[in-house]
């Protein structure tokens, strides 16, 4: 898997091939114009993007995704999100050494790494525990979880 600077035409074929978790996922929080605000979002952060192969042997971009940082009361947090395109069936081994390598990466410079995610989404909720993600906390106090959503965290 090759990582790469951020490129608006990889993020739009990653979006036009979006696994089927993660379209529910983004419909729910944005509705109809969750393209346009993924667009938008993603243009404000740093990103990393991965290519894998696809379902002919081609390399194509796979995911998308970084961490957000989010400075409070000196603490070093960051929301960590990431998309992935329906191709990541052809390369989930080498996703998630990346995945892993990066969330160690991140461990080094944040205290808490955070984000929400979509009742449905199962197979992301089973890789987040595998690397050490926490999903038995309430949402901490003044953050507001959409409904059919769940938050969770890593601490240091």
């Amino acid at each position: 898997m090759i990582k790469t600077d951020r490129n608006i035409q990889d993020v739009n074929f990653i979006l036009d091939n979006l696994r089927q978790e993660d379209l529910e996922e983004l419909f729910a929080l944005w509705g109809n114009n969750w393209k346009d605000r993924v667009l938008k979002s993603v243009l404000n952060f740093d990103f990393i993007t991965l290519f894998g192969k696809n379902d002919k042997g081609n390399s194509v971009p796979i995911a998308f995704g970084g961490f957000a940082q989010i400075l409070k009361d000196n603490s070093q947090i960051a929301c960590a999100w990431l998309l992935c395109s329906k191709f990541i069936i052809f390369n989930k081994k080498s996703l998630l050494i990346n995945i892993k390598e990066q969330i160690t990466q991140a461990k080094s410079k944040y205290q808490i790494l955070y984000n929400i995610i979509y009742k449905s989404n199962f197979e992301s909720k089973k890789w987040l525990k595998r690397f050490g993600f926490n999903f038995d906390n309430p949402k901490p106090e003044g953050m507001n979880i959409p409904e059919n959503f769940e938050f969770f965290f890593m601490n240091n």
